[in-house]
């Protein structure tokens, strides 16, 4: 499931805000005893490790990740 919600992130431009900054979504990582590692860079091409949880909203446009649980993935 991983490796094909990362073909999607290739094909998609998904944006992802984390605090007051938008990234885009680069590759999700397998969720392991605590975390969801996931990489994101911003406009300059700069990549960054956060957890899924980090993440406070979604581009609006893409809703591919609408049904996914809130616990996994954080309320915004």
């Amino acid at each position: 499931m991983i490796k094909n919600m990362n073909n999607l992130l290739e094909l998609n431009d998904v944006q992802v805000r984390i605090g007051s900054t938008w990234y885009k979504l680069d590759e999700i990582c397998p969720i392991d005893d605590n975390s969801f590692p996931i990489f994101v860079s911003d406009d300059d091409g700069e990549s960054f490790e956060f957890d899924m949880a980090d993440v406070d909203e979604f581009d609006p446009i893409f809703n591919g990740f609408r049904e996914m649980d809130r616990h996994i993935v954080g309320i915004a």
